[in-house]
């Protein structure tokens, strides 16, 4: 019988007595799954509300989920839905970003804190998880909050950051973004200086949703390795004017600069009807994708960026029952072990560690 078969009927049965307000059986105390995942973008039980109560850390340890980057958005007060996909709706006043991230991320503080869910903020706590402790790696998705003050990337480590999106939905000064028309070239100056600031404190930097030109600038201004966390890679990648999903990926030739630098690309859950060149469905279809990157870039360069919870209506994996799913199937695959455990686990927790280690100050 398959082992993972268990975890997934284990899961079920804890989420029906919890709903009916039984007790949830002692299963959970029983050993976590394996081979152990991760996930480079994650919002997962963050803003959907569940029929039952959530405990990410129970859930993380039942599904092998050992290293999640749980990631706050800065702007989404400032965006809105638009038949073109997420847009900026209005412009934010002077110190309004700054404050809504704090608040952000008191309230996902406390979450972790109800959990009693252990961050990720030393190499050591990346062991950890490698090991099969769960670790939550605290990430932003967009870097507005900032303001246009690279002096602040220091709060944000202070305050447990250790993974940092430059760009998301509204116009930034340290870049440009994939679903707006290009106003800066690239990645700015300002932008590069928030890149050595990472580089400097031990922050992972992430290049989603940034222009191909901003993904030149990262690499150019650093020698740190980045990621690109969520998206997928399409046959040409995508411009500003084409449907959001297609403006969002990346072409072969981005994803294989990023590869030689020695990062990562992880690909989304986001649900696509009626494109046949759109290849992930279902979790047999997202394994397939993720044979197929491994082709392009290689097996050490590719990840789950599922974006949980933030990858629209729809979205072909809903919980980490789901993605152990997709482990499943892509063990069945013929790749290696070697091979599966990057993908599964060892390139974002290499890259993330790399960053750490190469810190300039503590």
């Amino acid at each position: 019988m398959n082992p993972f078969d268990i975890t997934r009927r284990r899961f079920a049965l804890g989420a029906a007595a919890a709903v009916a307000g039984l007790q949830a059986p002692s299963v959970w105390a029983q050993p976590v799954a394996k081979p152990y995942l991760a996930d480079m973008h994650s919002h997962y039980g963050m803003f959907l509300p569940r029929l039952f109560g959530l405990d990410l850390a129970r859930h993380m340890a039942d599904t092998g989920t050992m290293l999640l980057a749980w990631s706050a958005t800065d702007d989404h007060r400032w965006i809105a839905m638009t038949p073109t996909g997420w847009q900026q709706s209005r412009q934010p006043a002077p110190g309004e970003l700054w404050a809504a991230f704090q608040q952000r991320l008191a309230g996902y503080e406390d979450k972790l804190k109800g959990w009693n869910l252990a961050k990720a903020l030393t190499a050591a706590d990346v062991d950890a998880a490698l090991a099969g402790s769960p670790r939550v790696l605290l990430a932003t998705e967009g870097a507005n909050f900032l303001e246009g003050r690279p002096e602040r990337v220091a709060q944000a480590h202070a305050w447990g950051v250790r993974h940092l999106q430059l760009i998301h939905f509204i116009q930034s000064p340290l870049g440009d973004r994939q679903t707006a028309e290009p106003v800066h070239g690239g990645l700015t100056p300002l932008g590069a200086k928030v890149v050595a600031e990472c580089r400097r404190l031990g922050i992972v930097v992430d290049m989603a949703h940034g222009t191909s030109a901003l993904v030149d600038g990262v690499l150019e201004a650093s020698d740190a390795i980045p990621v690109w966390s969520h998206s997928w890679i399409s046959a040409q990648g995508g411009g500003w004017t084409d449907p959001s999903y297609i403006a969002r990926s990346l072409s072969p030739a981005t994803a294989r600069k990023i590869a030689a630098r020695g990062g990562a690309v992880g690909l989304w859950t986001v649900r696509v009807n009626r494109d046949p060149a759109y290849p992930v469905h279902n979790a047999t279809t997202y394994a397939d994708e993720i044979v197929r990157m491994c082709e392009l870039v290689g097996p050490n360069h590719v990840a789950f960026g599922t974006d949980m919870e933030g990858a629209g209506p729809g979205a072909i994996l809903s919980n980490y029952v789901d993605l152990r799913d997709v482990a499943d199937k892509l063990m069945q695959r013929g790749l290696s072990e070697v091979a599966l455990h990057n993908v599964f686990l060892g390139n974002y927790a290499r890259i993330v560690k790399a960053a750490m280690n190469g810190a300039t100050t503590t």
